[in-house]
């Protein structure tokens, strides 16, 4: 398929894909405002993993593996279990920790429906892990500090013992000397283990007030002022993206079911039938027959006439029935146009409205309906009186008069084909408005009286089997001459001229009459109308 197939074929499909886009956005947009909004806030903290200096190896590794703990300390159950203790919450909160990457920041993310709450849920993690880091990185056991602290008095206790024993010793006479050396040395020991633990003390001390340095809060949490979902203008793009893919598929699935015919190429390859004319769209305030206008209607009206006459050099055709495979395809439109164009090249027509179900010729040439072809086949009327002259020269016309109580026994009856053939005398060319083919018997009883065929097929509206079925019914009329006239055909490439020549035309007679009129005042005053009317 070429791209102007697909172009064409979306433009078909316009208000499909129009129509689905708009729902979805509609949906989305009533679907969002429905959502429950939900808030978020972040707090974030700095884990100081080295003071100074470069890092070896090792520290990255250490410092990697330590960021990676305190992420999962933050979401682990105690802080969990501390989180909704201090503020009496009934549920836990949606807590999310990431690291920043290449920072040493931890970024703590809560999202709750009430924007304060947010705020102080996250500030409040932010708080137990600051305040209690070091019992926490622990998993909640004895700090060294303590562990040295209960060492320390268990030893202490030790070394008084000792030294009152120690004191006693001295004091005893007479003295046990080898017992007072021992006893000193055991002094001596203990004391040397407590300073060493003294010493131990200290140092653990010193690093844990390094380690409650080393987690910080960088950026507390705010008050959030929006939501941070639904996000409206979001869902609303995402919408328009579903709704265009959605209406494409509609579009295609439509494009698949449907079996309508929109363009030329589809028509001929469906009725394997060589275009004979192509009729443009007409607007429903040019229904009415004009002549000696510029009009792509007219033209292609008079391109047709002119290929019948052609014809009619090798072989006379001289009565045409119109036919369609469904109503509404412009038959009746078809035929006037026709008579009137083959009158302007000085030809007698009779046109006769066969349809007596729904007739339109004489509402087109603006006639009286009250005689016509029912009274003379019922031989009420003499054909004389009944034919009509219409306010074209040239053109006559036969109107369907009452309708038929049997119109297929009537069109087909001896007396319709006696009616023809009188006509085909008096006449050049006698064109007959019928029936839908498939939709009543009326044009199969007419096909044998008449000399050719054309079938008229509107564009984006006929279906494929109804006219299918048609040209069917054509080819078995081969001796027959059969014409294929397109209905409603773009031809907006050319209009363009037409339209000038036409507006040339009324400008110069305007501009003539005003001329005429010796009036410079009314002059003056008409153009200034036309300038700006254009």
């Amino acid at each position: 398929m070429e791209l102007r197939n697909y172009i064409s074929l979306l433009w078909r499909r316009k208000w499909i894909i129009i129509t689905t886009t708009i729902v979805t956005i509609a949906v989305v947009g009533v679907g969002t405002r429905y959502i429950t909004p939900v808030y978020q806030a972040s707090a974030t903290l700095r884990i100081a993993v080295s003071a100074g200096g470069s890092l070896t190896y090792s520290d990255y590794m250490y410092a990697d593996r330590l960021m990676n703990t305190y992420v999962e300390i933050a979401t682990s159950q105690p802080v969990v279990e501390e989180l909704v203790k201090r503020l009496g919450l009934t549920e836990p909160p949606i807590l999310k920790v990431e690291i920043v990457p290449n920072t040493e920041l931890i970024k703590i993310t809560v999202e709750d429906i009430n924007p304060d709450r947010a705020a102080l849920v996250a500030n409040t993690v932010v708080d137990i892990l600051t305040g209690q880091s070091s019992r926490l990185y622990t998993g909640g056991g004895k700090i060294l500090t303590e562990v040295l602290d209960e060492q320390m008095a268990q030893i202490k206790t030790d070394v008084d013992e000792t030294r009152l024993e120690y004191e006693k010793l001295i004091l005893q006479t007479p003295p046990a000397v080898e017992k007072i050396d021992a006893t000193g040395q055991l002094l001596q020991l203990k004391q040397s283990n407590y300073a060493t633990l003294l010493a131990q003390y200290e140092q653990a001390r010193f690093r844990e007030e390094i380690q409650a340095g080393m987690i910080t809060v960088f950026e507390k949490a705010i008050v959030p002022q929006a939501p941070f979902r639904p996000r409206l203008a979001l869902n609303i793009a995402l919408g328009v993206v579903v709704g265009l893919v959605g209406g494409l598929g509609l579009a295609l699935i439509f494009e698949n079911l449907d079996t309508t015919l929109y363009t030329t190429e589809e028509i001929e390859t469906t009725t394997k039938l060589t275009v004979l004319a192509r009729i443009p769209k007409i607007h429903k305030k040019q229904i009415r027959i004009l002549q000696n206008q510029f009009s792509p209607a007219e033209e292609a009206f008079r391109n047709l006439a002119t290929q019948i006459q052609q014809i009619n050099c090798d072989q006379l055709k001289k009565v045409l029935l119109v036919i369609s495979a469904e109503p509404s395809q412009g038959k009746s439109l078809v035929v006037s146009y026709l008579a009137i164009s083959l009158a302007e090249f000085g030809k007698n027509v009779v046109a006769i409205d066969c349809d007596t179900r729904i007739p339109r010729l004489h509402s087109l040439f603006q006639l009286s309906n009250e005689s016509g072809l029912k009274d003379v086949l019922e031989q009420k009327v003499k054909l004389e009186k009944a034919i009509q002259k219409s306010s074209y020269d040239g053109v006559s016309v036969l109107t369907s008069g009452s309708p038929l109580a049997h119109p297929s026994q009537m069109l087909g009856s001896l007396q319709m084909t006696r009616l023809i053939g009188n006509l085909s005398q008096k006449f050049d060319y006698v064109l007959l408005d019928s029936p839908a083919l498939l939709a009543v018997a009326d044009t199969s009883v007419l096909a044998p009286n008449v000399d050719g065929f054309l079938l008229v097929v509107r564009r984006a509206h006929a279906r494929r089997q109804a006219v299918l079925e048609v040209s069917n019914f054509l080819m078995r009329a081969q001796d027959k001459f059969i014409g294929l006239i397109v209905n409603q055909v773009d031809t907006t490439s050319s209009y363009g001229y037409y339209k000038y020549r036409r507006q040339k035309g009324l400008l110069s007679a305007r501009f003539g009459r005003m001329v005429n009129r010796n009036n410079w005042t009314l002059l003056i005053s008409n153009l200034r109308g036309m300038i700006r009317g254009k």
